[in-house]
């Protein structure tokens, strides 16, 4: 029961998210080297033409999926990505119960994010190319005992990226910059 609970929980958590448009032996940060979705370095020249599959994603969050399989709903069209990838369901323990999202979006005028700030585990997020792309960057985070879920939301005029995670025991955490870090190299912006 307590596996259900945790998967629901994290499950509502990201649509949640998508509504509202540790060190460990393993690494736990993005390398530079991989290459971006999008070469350009302004989010304003992001082309979502350039992500044909969630394929194409997966290479930004592979130190958090390594074993996991793909949601049966990702989707890339022309103004939109949504992959997710989970652990397989015969192998979930309540340790291990986790999922990983890339969405993004075209969104052309600034949201309003107003409304969340005041929520429990609203975190705004300072970045110095987010300032200069004059967008605006945070994080929500529910603890659910055993782990928390983490999503990450970055707006950049003409595209919002969010980035569902978390912190688990003993694994590799997808915080808030982390995800920060994985939203601007799929721009472009390393």
């Amino acid at each position: 029961m307590r596996k259900i609970s945790i998967l629901v929980a994290a499950s509502a958590f990201g649509l949640l998210l998508t509504g509202c448009s540790a060190t460990d032996a393993k690494e736990t940060s993005v390398t530079k080297e991989q290459t971006s979705a999008n070469q350009n370095n302004s989010s304003d020249e992001f082309s979502f033409a350039d992500i044909k599959s969630c394929e194409d994603i997966k290479p930004f969050v592979e130190t958090w999926t390594e074993g996991f399989v793909p949601y049966d709903w990702n989707n890339v069209s022309e103004d939109a990505v949504q992959c997710g990838w989970n652990t397989p369901p015969e192998e979930v323990t309540p340790e291990n119960a986790r999922s990983i999202e890339v969405n993004l979006s075209k969104v052309t005028e600034r949201p309003d994010y107003s409304p969340l700030e005041n929520m429990s585990g609203y975190e705004a997020i300072s970045d110095d190319w987010v300032k200069e792309n004059g967008g605006q960057a945070y994080s929500m985070t529910v603890d659910i005992g055993l782990s928390a879920v983490i999503g990450t939301t970055i707006w950049v005029p003409g595209v919002e990226v969010t980035v569902s995670g978390g912190r688990w025991e003993n694994l590799p955490e997808l915080d808030g910059a982390a995800a920060l870090e994985v939203a601007k190299m799929i721009l472009g912006a390393q």
